[in-house]
């Protein structure tokens, strides 16, 4: 092929059938996309992902546990391009990068780090131009647009299904950090925080999400199993366990269950007071 370079049949082909070529670069960078947009392309990924390991995937039920893990991708990785997502993942679940252990924040940034510093990947990327114009980052206003127009997505989304899909956590963050409509106070916010240990624990038990949370060791299940029997004051236990757990990732999914669990209950407050969303942030 000329420079190269395949033709745009065979690059649809080779990116469809997640193989590493050179128009994998065309697309952006991740850490100039917002985390909604790199959620669009982690989600399949994950799901084709657990479908190919023999599970039955679910998004309602198990996307969320994932939450967050835009903004991991954009610190850990932050020179990897979109498409590049889903076939370091497929090459990680394959065993390309090692014994696969199950699929989780953790190990999907390990997957994507060593696609980004594997050697095919650099010969490929030898044959790019030396220069490449960026995609200029959005400014914190387009942002905010696009997080405004997610929003409502969601909101209206809740009131006819009562599920509120996939990227809760920043849509949570978007409505508490920058709308500053979230009002709940210190004692509400740790009693969702312990509903949040409770559904954690309950996925565990029953085994619902078998790719995230089963790599967590038994041994930290464990300490939160303890925690929850000594201290029966939920407010108590909730930050015994935020202060003492030291597992960064089961930390991270009780923080995600946890701001999920939040976003519902501010849509159901605005349901019950037939209170538009658009009114609070537009």
């Amino acid at each position: 092929m000329e420079n190269n370079k395949l033709t745009k049949v065979d690059a649809y082909n080779a990116l469809q059938s997640l193989e590493l070529c050179i128009e994998m670069f065309d697309s952006p960078l991740v850490r100039n996309c917002d985390e909604l947009e790199i959620d669009k392309v982690i989600l399949p990924a994950i799901l084709k992902a657990q479908k190919d390991l023999g599970f039955n995937p679910n998004e309602q039920k198990e996307s969320h546990l994932l939450d967050g893990i835009a903004l991991e991708i954009k610190r850990s990785v932050p020179n990897i391009r979109l498409a590049e997502i889903p076939i370091a993942i497929n090459k990680g679940i394959l065993g390309d990068y090692g014994d696969f252990l199950g699929l989780s924040i953790v190990t999907v940034i390990k997957f994507l780090k060593c696609h980004y510093t594997s050697w095919k990947r650099a010969e490929i990327a030898k044959q790019l131009p030396t220069e490449e114009p960026e995609k200029q980052i959005p400014t914190k206003e387009e942002q905010l647009d696009l997080a405004r127009h997610h929003l409502l997505d969601s909101f209206e989304r809740f009131k006819t299904i009562r599920d509120i899909g996939y990227s809760a956590v920043y849509l949570y963050r978007y409505l508490n950090e920058d709308f500053k409509v979230i009002s709940f106070t210190n004692e509400v916010k740790w009693k969702i925080y312990y509903r949040a240990i409770l559904g954690i624990k309950n996925q565990r038990d029953t085994g619902t999400i078998k790719t995230v949370i089963n790599n967590i060791p038994k041994k930290d299940f464990d300490l939160l199993n303890e925690f929850l029997k000594e201290y029966p004051d939920e407010i108590e236990c909730a930050k015994k366990v935020a202060f003492t757990i030291k597992k960064k990732e089961l930390l991270i999914a009780i923080r995600n269950e946890s701001e999920r669990l939040a976003l519902i209950r501010f849509y159901n407050d605005l349901v019950e007071m037939e209170t538009e969303l658009k009114d609070l942030i537009e």
